[in-house]
């Protein structure tokens, strides 16, 4: 009787920490990281504590697309992000035009971070991370100007983050 109520709380156990991943905006896939010896790496100081892979592969592909400009409107168009100028602007910006550590090593082309802790996503490929900035920012996008909405949800510490995106965005 005992061995039996035990499996059933540690199935409830198992059940609800699913169900809190798959809702939670900060459960976003994490690729495992460190050496063979557990000791952090560069990336994982960079990026962040590995924390959970995502349970449903988003690609069938074998590799990830090459990172630039074509295909990144790819995937905001499959991803049906809104402001698509905008936020191919938002991704320039935050890679340095694809050249950045936290972009060549998380493959997160979007600066998005833990609230937790403030360390970087890390994602297993770049196209990844247009979905979670579909799940985890532009869920709150109502409509209207959004380079107010990056204002008002705080997107950037840098005050003057809209202002180079739009610099960017007009030349796009």
């Amino acid at each position: 009787m005992m061995k039996k109520y035990l499996y059933s709380l540690v199935f409830i156990f198992a059940c609800t920490n699913v169900q809190a991943q798959d809702i939670l905006p900060d459960a976003m896939p994490q690729k495992a990281l460190g050496d063979h010896h557990g000791r952090p790496t560069t990336e994982q100081q960079l990026c962040g504590p590995d924390v959970v892979d995502d349970p449903e592969p988003l690609f069938e592909e074998p590799e990830s697309l090459d990172l630039n400009i074509e295909n990144l409107k790819k995937m905001l168009d499959k991803y049906d992000i809104k402001c698509k100028k905008i936020v191919l602007a938002q991704a320039l910006l935050e890679t340095g035009y694809f050249t950045s550590n936290v972009c060549m090593q998380c493959h997160n082309i979007f600066g998005l971070r833990r609230p937790s802790d403030g360390s970087y996503f890390t994602f297993d490929r770049w196209e990844e991370s247009v979905r979670a900035y579909r799940d985890d920012v532009q869920y709150k996008y109502t409509g209207g100007n959004y380079y107010a909405f990056l204002n008002n949800i705080h997107y950037a510490e840098d005050r003057a983050y809209t202002s180079k995106v739009m610099k960017i965005a007009k030349t796009l």
